[in-house]
């Protein structure tokens, strides 16, 4: 367990960060790509969006399970 200005980050906590930083750089590779998509092909359906809505959606999931453990981890120490 590693504390931060008197935060606690478990080694659990480290893995989901990693894992956002990861979903993240996904999710901003695919809304660059939807944006030129939209540039060159304005009235057409992304062909992506599926993948951008589940990117979303873990990223939303990592973000809840994170804030869970971390609400646990240091609710002692606020």
């Amino acid at each position: 367990m590693q504390s931060l200005t008197n935060q606690i980050i478990t080694p659990e906590m480290e893995e989901i960060r990693t894992m956002i930083a990861t979903v993240v750089t996904k999710r901003n590779i695919l809304k660059e790509g939807m944006q030129e998509w939209y540039d060159r092909y304005p009235h057409k359906h992304f062909p992506k969006m599926k993948e951008l809505i589940l990117t979303d959606s873990t990223l939303s999931k990592l973000d809840s399970h994170y804030k869970k453990l971390w609400d646990y981890n240091n609710s002692k120490t606020a």
